[in-house]
C-alpha cells in the first residue's frame, strides 16, 4: 500500500484519463521533495476559532508549522509534528495543538490536529494548491470527561467552514478538509475496484450495478459529530446498513466506485467520529496501547475501580489504567459508579459495528482514515475485559462472547494490522493480538481432538429451544466468523486458514450431509435458519449435522431432503408454500439469513476442504434469490463469490 502522486497536466471539464502504474527504470526525479520551508515562504495559514463558556479561543496551524520548522520536530510518527507525506510533487506535515485563549489559557479538552498538504507549484521550489485536513477532537484517554459545547469556524485563507452548534463528547472527533483560498481541483480519481479484489484486500463481490435513481439519492457529506446513516444505538436488533464484511456504503463503493458512492461512503466513514471510540494516550500521542496500559478496560470498569481504589500493588497498576468515568451535569445525567458511562447518545457495540476507515484509507491514503482506522483497532482492544483478553495479549474469544463479535473484532484488528504503515507505533501491537487470538483459536479448536464435532465455538450455543437451556446456536453468527476467518487468511496471517477449515466444516456440512445415506440427514434447505439445536439435554454436543438435524426438526423425520413431502410439512408450519429449492429466513431478502449464509459458504468453498465446491453450487442453485426492490443492486453487504467459483 502506497501514496502515490501524479501530474496530469490537462484536463478538460468532463473528461476521463485512464491511468496505469508500470515498472520503470526511468530516471530520478531532478526536483526535490516539496518542504516545510517552500510551504512557510507562502502567506498561508489556518486556523480553528471558537467559543466555550464565552470566551473566544484559537489555534493556528502556521504557528504550529513555523514553533516545529525551528526546533526541527517534523520527523515520522513525531508527536508534535509528524512527516506523513513526502516527495517532490507533494508533502505533507501533521501538527497540533490545544486551543488557546488570547491570554494564553489552554482548554484542556480539545485538541486540534493540522494535516497539511502542499503540492509543488509551477516554478521549481514553489508552492502550489495547499490542502488542510483540520481536525478536532476530544480524545484524551485519562483526563476527566468534559461534554465541550461550541460552534467552530474553520478558515483558510478566503476558504471558510461554520460548523453547526455541537456538544462534543468525550472520545470523539471531526475533520473539514480545507483548500487555501478555496483552490480545490475539481477531480475525481477513480480507483479500479476490481483490481482491489482481485488483490485479496477485499472479498470478490458480484458483478453488480446500483439503479441510477438510488445513486442519485446518497448523501454526498456529513455535518460534524451527527452519526447520519450508522446506527445510533448499535446493539439494536435486526438488519442494519453498517452489518456485512463491509457496510453498505463502502460495498456500493466496492462494486460500482461512482463518485456518489465514494463521497457516500467517506460521509459516514466520517460519522463514526460521534461515536465515544477513540481514545488517545496524551504521553504517546497515540490511540491507547494495550501493552503500555494492560489493566485498562470499560467492560469490566467497576471491577477496574474497586482495585485501583485499594494501597496494593495490584492497585497502583490498575489505578495507572484507570479510565475517568463521567459525571452527571447539565449536559449528561446517565453516569452511575456502577457503570462505565461517556453520556454520549451515540453507542457503540462490537457485535454489530462496521468495517470502520479500512477501504476508505485504501484507496484516499488519508491521514485521517489512518488514524482512524487505528482508533477503531484500540477501542476494539480497550472495550473488553482486561483479564479475558489476557491483558496485553488481546485475545479475542473469550473477551468477546458473542460468536458475530468475535468476527468483527477479528476483522477490524486483522485489518489495520494489515493496512497500517510499517512504522505505525501500534502495527506490531495489532499484529501480535491477531497472531494471539489465531494461535488461542487453534489451540483450543482446530488441533484439539477434544473439540466439537460440529465446528462451532464453545459459547456459540446461546438460545433456548425445545425446552432445552443454551442448546441452540446462531448459523448466521457462524457465517460472519468463517468470512472473518477466511479474509484474515487471505491478508496473509499464519493460522488464519487453519481455523477457518476447522469453522467451515460447519458450513459444508449444513449444505451436504443430506446427500450421505438416505438423503435424510441435515437438509440444505435449512441451513440459513434462524437456529439450530447442537446440545442435548445433558448439555453434551451433539455428535453429527444429521443428529442436529434430528433435534431442530423432529416433525421432518423420515422426509427427504426438497421433497414434496418435507416442503409441505415445512409450509404448514411456516403458514406458506415452500418452493422447491427455497431456502429458509427471507430467501428474497438481501439481508436475510440466506444472505448472512452466502459470505460464510463462499469462504469455504475456497477452503479447498472435501465437499466445499458442492456445497457451494447447490447454495448457489437455490430457487429464491434476493431480487426485485430486495436485489443486492443497491445492498451489496452479503454480495460475496468464492474466488475459485
Amino acid at each position: 500500500h502506497a501514496v502515490i502522486t501524479a501530474m496530469v497536466s490537462s484536463l478538460p471539464g468532463s473528461a476521463t484519463l485512464p491511468l496505469a502504474l508500470s515498472a520503470s527504470a526511468g530516471p530520478a526525479p531532478a526536483a526535490g521533495d516539496v518542504t516545510l520551508s517552500q510551504l512557510l515562504a507562502t502567506s498561508y495559514d489556518a486556523q480553528v476559532a471558537l467559543t466555550l463558556n464565552g470566551k473566544p479561543y484559537t489555534v493556528n496551524a502556521r504557528q504550529l508549522l513555523q514553533s516545529a520548522s525551528s526546533t526541527n520536530a517534523c520527523k515520522p510518527w513525531g508527536a508534535s509534528c509528524s512527516v506523513w507525506l513526502s516527495g517532490p510533487l507533494a508533502s505533507e506535515w501533521v501538527v497540533n495543538g490545544p486551543v488557546k485563549a488570547a491570554d494564553g489559557t489552554e482548554n484542556p479538552s480539545l485538541r486540534v490536529f493540522f494535516a497539511v498538504r502542499a503540492y509543488a507549484g509551477a516554478t521549481p521550489g514553489s508552492v502550489g494548491d495547499i490542502r488542510t485536513d483540520i481536525i478536532v477532537e476530544n480524545t484524551s484517554a485519562f483526563a476527566p470527561q468534559v461534554q465541550p459545547q461550541y460552534t467552530a469556524t474553520l478558515t483558510s485563507g478566503t476558504a471558510s467552514y461554520t460548523s453547526p452548534a455541537l456538544t462534543q463528547y468525550a472520545y470523539t472527533r471531526w475533520h473539514k478538509p480545507l483548500w487555501w483560498n478555496n483552490a480545490q481541483p475539481k477531480v475525481y480519481l477513480q480507483q479500479d475496484t476490481q483490481y482491489i479484489q482481485a488483490s485479496k484486500a477485499v472479498s470478490r463481490y458480484m458483478p453488480l450495478t446500483p439503479d441510477e435513481s438510488f445513486l442519485a439519492g446518497l448523501r454526498q457529506d456529513c455535518a460534524p459529530l451527527d452519526h447520519c446513516d450508522q446506527t445510533d444505538h448499535m446493539g439494536n436488533a435486526g438488519a442494519q446498513a453498517s452489518i456485512g464484511p463491509l457496510p453498505r456504503w463502502s460495498s456500493v463503493y466496492i462494486v460500482h466506485p461512482d463518485v456518489r458512492a465514494y463521497n457516500w461512503m467517506l460521509a459516514n466513514t466520517d460519522a463514526l467520529g460521534a461515536y465515544s471510540s477513540h481514545y488517545r494516550d496524551h504521553q504517546t500521542g497515540y490511540p491507547v496501547s494495550i501493552q503500555k496500559h494492560p489493566n485498562v478496560t470499560l467492560l469490566d470498569w467497576a471491577y477496574a475501580a474497586q482495585v485501583a481504589a485499594g494501597s496494593s500493588t495490584k492497585a497502583a497498576a490498575y489505578k495507572a489504567d484507570l479510565l475517568p468515568n463521567c459525571i452527571n451535569n447539565a449536559v449528561v445525567s446517565t453516569c452511575s459508579p456502577l457503570y462505565y458511562r461517556t453520556g454520549n447518545p451515540y453507542l457503540w457495540d462490537n457485535a454489530h459495528q462496521p468495517s470502520g476507515a479500512y477501504l476508505p484509507y485504501l484507496v484516499t491514503g488519508d491521514y485521517y482514515y489512518m488514524s482512524e482506522l487505528a482508533y477503531g483497532a484500540s477501542y476494539n482492544e480497550l472495550v473488553s475485559n482486561e483479564a479475558y483478553r489476557g491483558y496485553d495479549k488481546g485475545l479475542i474469544d473469550r473477551s468477546h462472547s458473542q460468536v458475530r463479535g468475535k468476527a468483527w473484532v477479528l476483522r477490524e484488528m486483522a485489518d489495520a494490522a494489515w493496512l497500517l504503515p510499517q512504522a505505525h507505533p501500534l502495527k506490531a501491537e495489532f499484529t501480535a493480538n491477531v497472531e494471539n487470538s489465531l494461535a488461542d483459536w487453534n489451540a483450543r479448536y482446530t488441533h484439539n481432538p477434544e473439540a466439537n464435532p460440529l465446528g462451532l465455538m464453545d459459547d456459540g450455543a446461546i438460545y433456548s429451544i425445545h425446552g432445552g437451556q443454551k442448546n441452540a446456536m446462531a448459523p448466521w453468527q457462524h457465517n460472519f466468523l468463517t468470512w472473518s476467518a477466511n479474509h484474515a487468511s487471505e491478508l496473509g496471517f499464519a493460522g488464519a486458514g487453519a481455523f477457518r477449515d476447522w469453522l467451515a466444516r460447519f458450513e459444508i456440512g449444513l449444505m451436504t450431509d443430506w446427500q450421505s445415506g438416505s438423503g435424510q440427514g441435515y437438509c440444505w434447505l435449512l441451513a440459513s435458519t434462524y437456529n439450530v439445536q447442537v446440545k442435548d439435554d445433558a448439555g453434551r454436543w451433539l455428535p453429527s449435522y444429521s443428529a442436529a438435524y434430528a433435534a431442530t426438526f423432529p416433525d421432518l423425520k423420515g422426509l427427504a431432503c426438497n421433497s414434496a413431502a418435507m416442503r409441505a410439512a415445512l409450509g404448514t408450519s411456516a403458514k406458506k408454500t415452500i418452493g422447491a429449492g427455497e431456502m429458509a429466513g427471507y430467501p428474497y431478502s438481501n439481508t436475510g439469513f440466506p444472505a448472512n449464509f452466502q459470505i460464510g459458504v463462499a469462504a469455504a468453498a475456497d477452503s479447498g476442504l472435501p465437499h466445499a465446491q458442492a456445497a457451494w453450487e447447490l447454495f448457489d442453485s437455490r430457487s429464491v434469490k434476493p431480487s426485485g426492490a430486495s436485489a443486492y443492486n443497491n445492498f451489496p453487504n452479503f454480495a460475496l463469490l468464492p474466488r475459485s467459483a
